[in-house]
């Protein structure tokens, strides 16, 4: 009944369901694991080019406010590099090859395998930025504390400023 890849709608946090109000009326769990702020630890056993990766996604996850040390990055670096990879094997040798076969003599075409190793990365990178909310459709989904957000610009502070000399008279 809900929850990622069951078919459902996918649950709600606890905090967001708060802060709607509980229109089901069903039972809030209040011991919902909270998401711990900050950087996550690279792994031990990434490649290097793995960990290449890892600061520009991290640096990436940090400007859009959704970076937690519970989150698990190693995935998405590894399918960002598998997709690079797979990317530059089709550039360099194109997206079909051509096979003889040697008992007939006749050259068929077929389709490179880093093209089939692109498309399954590029999916599973598209299923990462979902979850991140790094794609426009998810990106409604995700909600960020707007006191942690870039502090207000000097001229957002003056306008938004008001007093009661600030009333306007007719």
């Amino acid at each position: 009944m809900g929850g990622k890849g069951s078919g459902g709608h996918n649950r709600k946090p606890t905090a967001q369901k708060l802060a709607e109000g509980n229109r089901g009326k069903r039972r809030l769990n209040l011991r919902e694991p909270k998401a711990l702020p900050g950087e996550p630890q690279m792994p031990s056993g990434m490649t290097e080019h793995t960990k290449a990766v890892w600061p520009e996604v991290v640096a990436m996850l940090k400007a859009n406010d959704v970076l937690f040390k519970t989150d698990g990055l190693a995935t998405l670096c590894s399918n960002l590099v598998l997709f690079c990879q797979a990317d530059r094997a089709v550039q360099e040798m194109g997206s079909m090859r051509e096979k003889l076969d040697e008992r007939t003599g006749v050259s068929t075409l077929h389709m490179n395998p880093a093209v089939r190793v692109r498309s399954d990365a590029e999916k599973q990178l598209r299923a990462c930025w979902q979850l991140f909310g790094l794609d426009p459709s998810s990106r409604p989904g995700v909600q960020v504390d707007p006191s942690e957000r870039d502090p207000q610009s000097a001229l957002d502070s003056v306008l938004r400023a008001k007093s009661a000399k600030d009333e306007i008279t007719n």
